[in-house]
């Protein structure tokens, strides 16, 4: 080595250097390199991961093998077949305009009716379209049987009914009361979609969905005993819809064969209930959107037959 002092002063620190960096690498956190694999999904089975060793044994003549075998074929047979379903369900999903949340927690029933075997002797089609129901029920945005069926070819309305009813006793033992006995469905939860898509304004709206509360009190209120009391939500959502577009404040004023089509109900089944709620509608109506005077305009129910 030189002896210039200079020399020796810039070889120190090169040599500090070096080390410093040496042990900065050596205290970096080196990568966890012993995970290999996609991420698991507890839709599937055992997390849609596992490993399987096939061994032989002498004593038992092969049969560990086979059993071990087997058991990855029944493995892989159940994860295509919650695959399949799943698949079903999110075209339903995707075709009723439904969120993630409603999608996921209907393929969470799925795997827990099919787990438990309650789903036996059913169609595909119609239990993916049934979990939907009873997902969009749970989560407060319900949707008519018919409205699935209409996008669900392969089932039904019948077919969902059964395998709704199949699927709620399967969720009861399974997971309890709280979700075998979903909340009531209110009619004003049904409300704000069909005045969207007859095209109503937000003042319209507002007052159907009023109209639906003073008829169909929500859950933990007094209700009272009724006329339309177990008639279906959707009907008692399509005779507030027409008697409201009768006030002179609606703008909008479907015709009775449009708001029965879009709530899917017969026109007879509308006229029905218009009957029973027509009976209450100064109490019905709010005092914000008509007058006592208009309500004189409101059609006379048609006599029963």
């Amino acid at each position: 080595m030189s002896r210039d002092p200079y020399f020796q002063m810039l070889f120190r620190s090169c040599c500090f250097a070096s080390k410093a960096s040496a042990s900065l690498l050596q205290d970096k956190p080196q990568a966890d390199r012993t995970r290999v694999g996609g991420a698991t999904d507890d839709l599937l089975s055992e997390g849609g991961i596992g490993a399987t060793v096939i061994t032989a044994s002498t004593k038992e003549g092969g049969n560990t093998a086979a059993r071990n075998l087997s058991r990855l074929q029944t493995r892989n047979n159940t994860d295509k077949t919650l695959q399949q379903a799943y698949s079903q369900i999110n075209r339903i999903s995707d075709k009723l305009g439904l969120t993630k949340t409603i999608t996921d927690t209907a393929q969470h029933y799925y795997k827990l009716v099919y787990e438990s075997k309650g789903a036996r002797g059913r169609g595909l089609a119609a239990v993916a379209a049934a979990v939907l129901f009873c997902a969009c029920r749970q989560e407060g945005l319900p949707r008519t049987f018919k409205e699935i069926e209409a996008v669900v070819p392969d089932a039904t309305k019948k077919d969902i009914g059964k395998a709704y009813k199949t699927i709620m006793a399967c969720l009861q033992a399974e997971e309890g009361a709280a979700t075998a006995n979903p909340k009531r469905v209110a009619v004003s939860d049904y409300m704000r979609r069909f005045c969207s898509h007859l095209g109503m304004n937000q003042k319209e709206s507002r007052a159907c969905i009023d109209v639906a509360d003073n008829a169909v009190p929500r859950e933990g209120t007094t209700r009272h005993n009724s006329p339309w009391d177990g008639k279906s939500p959707n009907s008692i959502a399509a005779a507030i819809i027409y008697m409201v577009t009768q006030l002179p404040a609606a703008t909008n004023k479907p015709s009775t064969t449009t708001i029965a089509l879009e709530c899917s109900i017969a026109e007879g089944t509308l006229q029905s209930t218009y009957r029973d709620l027509y009976t209450e509608k100064a109490a019905l109506i709010p005092k914000w959107f008509a007058k006592t005077e208009d309500l004189q305009q409101l059609q006379q129910p048609r006599e029963r037959y």
